[in-house]
């Protein structure tokens, strides 16, 4: 588990959930998490995990498990 303390949190200009949204999408675009994972992290359903993604432009890659 990883503690990230408010005051960066807000010093960046996130809520909470908004950074783990951040972090999330970050790992799933550099491929270190798969779409359901990073969805997870985010506390997202994975549709709305992808919806996420393609405002900020970022390809979805996923695999047969989520058709």
């Amino acid at each position: 588990m990883i503690i990230v303390e408010d005051t960066y949190i807000k010093a960046a200009g996130y809520t909470d959930e908004e950074m783990k949204i951040e972090i999330a999408v970050l790992l799933f675009e550099q491929d270190r998490l798969s779409l359901r994972k990073a969805a997870l992290m985010a506390e997202l359903h994975w549709l709305n995990f992808m919806k996420e993604s393609d405002k900020r432009n970022i390809a979805i890659h996923y695999d047969e498990t989520l058709l």
